[in-house]
């Protein structure tokens, strides 16, 4: 673990991005962009320029991808431990994602996480919005200040940092470049575990 914060705050909430942190990548935006017929920005940011007729197109080319994705997901190395740990220590999680909810719950369902929260790209302004973040913090009850928001792309940097929460970059051979912008820098998820936190299990 590296920090820009020194020390880091303990933690009280963990937010975490889905597809790329919690599973293994499996969209590909380049052919999913292709397909749409798009430029190179920002998927979501650039269906908003398309007229109705090609945005309508566009957006079923997408949730195909994303549903197609979600069946297909498999969990990051350390997911599962670090979410039942958490829970165990009785620190609330939830996820955050830019993608729908359909496809959301289907990888929730598949391999049973269990978060306290969730939110899709549906129900909130999606990041790199502090929004989002601002409301999860709200609903399970913890200051942005206490919350890590962990994520592998330049958004969820930006959306903890707006909120003021600590980012947390989980590093992958594509992402280097957002690196010094994140609080935290971590090569595998089960470095959140050595993080500091107010855990509030259950001592015998």
């Amino acid at each position: 673990m590296q920090s820009r914060r020194h020390p880091p705050p303990a933690a009280e909430a963990f937010i975490f991005d889905l597809d790329g942190t919690l599973t293994i990548p499996q969209l590909d935006f380049e052919a999913i962009r292709e397909e749409m017929g798009i430029a190179g920005g920002p998927i979501l940011e650039e269906l908003e320029r398309l007229d109705v007729e090609a945005a309508a197109l566009a957006w079923d080319v997408l949730e195909s991808h994303e549903e197609r994705a979600a069946r297909t997901a498999t969990l990051q190395p350390g997911a599962r431990q670090v979410l039942t740990e958490l829970r165990r220590r009785r620190l609330p999680t939830a996820i955050l994602t830019r993608n729908s909810r359909r496809s959301l719950d289907t990888v929730l369902h598949r391999h049973r996480i269990g978060v306290d929260k969730s939110l899709s790209r549906e129900e909130a302004p999606v990041k790199p919005s502090p929004e989002p973040v601002l409301i999860l913090c709200e609903e399970l009850g913890v200051p942005p200040e206490k919350t890590y928001v962990t994520g592998d792309y330049i958004f969820d940097i930006q959306s903890a940092r707006s909120a003021g929460a600590v980012s947390v970059l989980l590093m992958n051979p594509k992402n280097s470049m957002f690196s010094e912008q994140a609080d935290l820098k971590i090569s595998n998820l089960m470095e959140i575990l050595d993080f500091p936190n107010r855990s509030r299990e259950k001592t015998a």
